[in-house]
């Protein structure tokens, strides 16, 4: 070999060496850096790399591969979870406007409850003021029909009734007699000679007597009113069973010819009787003292 080509070897060596020295160096540098840059993984807790070089780099391919793996399929997981949560969500919030939908509607009828009970409170507070008003009248009225009872009761006290009812008899029993005997003298001369005589039926015929007084064809009796009680719609007439006046007998009340009503005999003694004021009669004119002629409804009074 000649000193030329040994020169040559020499130096492609050396140039070898050197460039052996830079890579190892630059290899190195970036295994340092390497290491370094991947410290962190050997005190990870997922990922425990190994602190040599090689076997760091095993670990972190391994484990690192793994622990990505895991990540991705937990991440499509939570994907998963987060889409049914935002379906959930969305139906929450459909189901959220519904009910507030809801809400306003039943605020509505709320509103409209609430006026129709201001106005039913206004028309319960208007009833009851008128409630309370008549209530009001109506115990005026009581009142006042307690002191009209109170007055009606005064004007005849048991001895002044017992006088009046012996007033009436005693004028009864004479005028009776007189009118009975007249009556049946007029009806004899009627019947004996088909004609009327020339006096009257009645020579007692006077309106303002203070008692009864009998009329004939058609059967009635005039009386006078002795006591009206409007409360219990009872009247006392100044005549009884000794004038044809019987217990349940129906009479037609007539005063100055006018119709007033009817009464039905609820008890008679000789010459007091009183009787029940029969619906739909006047009872206003009824009066104390009025003189008034009662009608049987049977066209006849009983015979005693």
């Amino acid at each position: 070999m000649n000193k030329s080509l040994n020169l040559a070897l020499r130096i492609l060596g050396l140039l070898v060496a050197i460039a052996a020295c830079a890579f190892a160096y630059l290899l190195k540098g970036k295994i340092d850096a390497g290491m370094s840059a991947t410290a962190w993984t050997t005190t990870d807790p997922e990922i425990l790399a190994n602190k040599e070089y090689d076997q760091r780099m095993k670990d972190i391919g391994k484990n690192v591969k793994t622990l990505l793996e895991t990540k991705r399929t937990r991440i499509s997981e939570l994907e998963g979870t987060v889409k049914d949560r935002d379906a959930e969500i969305a139906d929450k919030k459909n189901k959220i406007e519904a009910l507030n939908a809801n809400v306003a509607s039943l605020e509505g009828e709320k509103a409209e409850l609430t006026r129709k009970r201001d106005e039913l409170t206004t028309e319960l507070s208007d009833a009851t003021s008128k409630k309370e008003s008549l209530t009001t009248e109506l115990s005026s009225a009581k009142e006042e029909l307690v002191k009209e009872k109170e007055k009606s009761a005064s004007m005849f006290t048991k001895e002044q009734l017992d006088a009046e009812i012996q007033k009436t008899t005693k004028a009864e029993e004479s005028r009776l007699s007189v009118t009975q005997k007249y009556a049946q003298l007029y009806n004899y001369t009627v019947n004996s000679t088909g004609t009327k005589p020339p006096y009257p039926r009645d020579p007692l015929n006077d309106t303002t007597a203070e008692s009864l007084q009998v009329e004939f064809a058609p059967e009635t009796i005039k009386t006078r009113i002795v006591l009206v009680d409007v409360e219990s719609g009872l009247v006392s007439f100044s005549v009884g069973d000794s004038s044809g006046i019987k217990n349940q007998a129906l009479f037609k009340v007539l005063l100055n010819g006018k119709d007033i009503g009817k009464v039905r005999v609820e008890s008679v003694q000789d010459n007091l009787s009183t009787a029940q004021i029969l619906i739909d009669s006047n009872v206003s004119e009824f009066a104390n003292g009025e003189v008034v002629t009662l009608e049987p409804v049977s066209g006849k009074l009983a015979n005693n």
